[in-house]
């Protein structure tokens, strides 16, 4: 691992699968590493119990399968000089024009609502997010409510300088099917579903 100015990495596991277990293991032989296992799943549930563990004065929330830029900590550090939170332009890790296409719209998406993903690599000042009361432990859009919430007392700062994150949800289910179901699931979230629900549907269709 090598980011420079990174001082904390903290891993929420709440897989009880002997390979993955194993593979935190020899992550954890970094200094700087420090694993935490959970019985309680769900991203937002181990994202606060993560967030509850750091010292850091700045968190960044980052999915297994998103790569970070090399000087990420130079541009979160820029950036929170003169906001308290904000997230990355995304890029899907496929060739395909599609993928161009997608990874687009996200960005797009996110820079005209102000709301972030957390494939987008979500950063904010630890004070902040502890007095607007972290992520709210619901099944699904987590991510979702977490930056509406932020965004009424705070604009995000928005990083063009993009993370990597793996395309392989829409190879498994098919393009226009995986747009299509998280229209759906963040339309039924609009008109109030509950998350816990719109989360089984979710991995029904996973």
């Amino acid at each position: 691992m090598n980011l420079p100015g990174v001082g904390e990495v903290v891993i929420v596991d709440a897989s009880d699968q002997d390979e993955s277990l194993q593979a935190l293991r020899q992550v954890q032989r970094s200094e700087l590493v420090s694993v935490i296992t959970s019985n309680r799943r769900g991203r937002a549930v181990q994202m606060n119990l993560g967030a509850d563990s750091c010292t850091c004065e700045t968190l960044l929330f980052l999915h297994s399968d998103t790569e970070l830029p090399q000087n990420v900590y130079d541009l979160i550090d820029e950036q929170l000089s003169k906001a308290k939170w904000g997230r990355f332009d995304v890029r899907l890790d496929h060739p395909g024009v599609q993928f161009r296409l997608i990874e687009t719209m996200i960005n797009i998406r996110s820079r005209l609502t102000n709301l972030a993903t957390g494939d987008q690599a979500i950063f904010v000042e630890q004070e902040f997010f502890i007095n607007h009361g972290g992520f709210a432990e619901i099944g699904l859009m987590e991510d979702v409510e977490f930056s509406r919430r932020l965004s009424r007392r705070w604009p995000p700062a928005l990083i063009k300088t993009p993370v990597t994150t793996s395309a392989r949800r829409w190879i498994a289910q098919g393009t226009l099917k995986t747009i299509l179901l998280m229209w759906k699931l963040r339309l039924l979230y609009r008109l109030g579903v509950d998350p816990d629900k719109l989360a089984l549907k979710y991995q029904d269709k996973k």
